[in-house]
């Protein structure tokens, strides 16, 4: 009976989850047709920062509650599922083609930003001043972004013509708001079912936190990713799951450990953060040899790369 309810908890989160995707699409295409902003900004950083929201919430109480591998390994896995099996799952989905801007800057900052977050465990913790280095450099990155989209403006396509706003500028705001509500509250009943299913299982706190808990509040990004790539707007679905990642190293582990400092894990460390950072480089060939177009094969292999860590995880753990 209990696994049937902590099942039901998780398929009603899936169902809430999708609903609040598509808004915060909807709301992020407004957005940017209002403003005259690339919509591969509005998901590098509005989307992503939303949908990294329920990953900060569960980093930051897990810090107050001294459960540093969830803190920790919530941002690891989600990095890992962002990257492998989003990424794979939405150029199954319809091949996305990412913009060229993002492959020379963004994609080499997420890439920077994950080495860094390896040196800075690579002593056992990352300390209150590493966190306030990385909101430093998130606040950074985030104006540069900005300002790098302002003086390269991305060239037109016929998808620009699908990019048109809302009536209303208020309806801006309500898809917004109801979007990030939809996200954050059916990641919590997807969380809560999926722990109670890690814990029935009797897997560790490291696993639960690599696993369920990042799986969990990394559907905020697949739902996006997934209804974005639906609909044809590659340019929200990649760039917002990189933002998310960015999001995720900077502003997630800097908030948690600012508030206590997060000692880290030695498995954490040596097996997931090498995972980490080997999805991080595929970004690399899956982009610069392809002429930025992440087709189904590159998607099968990101996506069968992901189960292969789950596989790993079974046999080491």
């Amino acid at each position: 009976m209990e696994i049937l309810s902590s099942l039901g908890l998780l398929l009603l989160g899936f169902f809430i989850l999708i609903l609040g995707g598509e808004s915060l699409v909807r709301a992020a295409i407004s957005i940017s047709a209002r403003f005259h902003v690339k919509p591969m900004i509005i998901g590098m950083t509005i989307i992503a920062a939303g949908t990294s929201a329920p990953e900060l919430m569960t980093s930051i109480i897990a810090s107050l509650k001294n459960s540093p591998d969830i803190a920790l390994g919530n941002v690891v896995g989600s990095n890992i599922f962002n990257i492998l099996a989003i990424i794979g799952l939405s150029c199954l989905i319809q091949p996305n083609r990412v913009d060229r801007s993002m492959a020379r800057f963004e994609v080499p900052a997420l890439i920077i930003f994950t080495l860094v977050l390896i040196l800075a465990c690579a002593n056992g913790v990352v300390s209150k001043l590493e966190g306030s280095l990385f909101l430093i450099s998130l606040a950074v990155f985030i104006f540069i972004s900005i300002r790098r989209s302002r003086l390269y403006p991305q060239q037109s396509s016929p998808e620009d013509d699908e990019i048109v706003a809302l009536k209303h500028w208020g309806l801006d705001v309500v898809y917004l708001i109801f979007g990030f509500i939809g996200l954050l509250f059916g990641a919590d009943l997807a969380l809560d079912g999926g722990i109670a299913i890690g814990r029935l299982a009797g897997l560790s706190e490291r696993i639960i936190g690599i696993t369920i808990i990042s799986v969990g509040t990394g559907l905020p990004e697949l739902a996006t990713s997934a209804v974005a790539a639906y609909r044809g707007r590659d340019d929200i679905a990649i760039s917002s799951i990189i933002g998310s990642n960015i999001m995720n190293i900077l502003m997630v582990i800097g908030s948690a450990s600012m508030i206590a400092p997060i000692i880290v894990n030695e498995n954490i460390l040596k097996i997931d953060s090498a995972w980490m950072m080997a999805a991080t480089l595929c970004l690399a060939p899956a982009l610069y040899f392809t002429g930025g177009r992440m087709g189904r094969k590159t998607g099968f292999i990101f996506f069968m790369g992901y189960i292969s860590y789950l596989l790993f995880l079974l046999l080491v753990r």
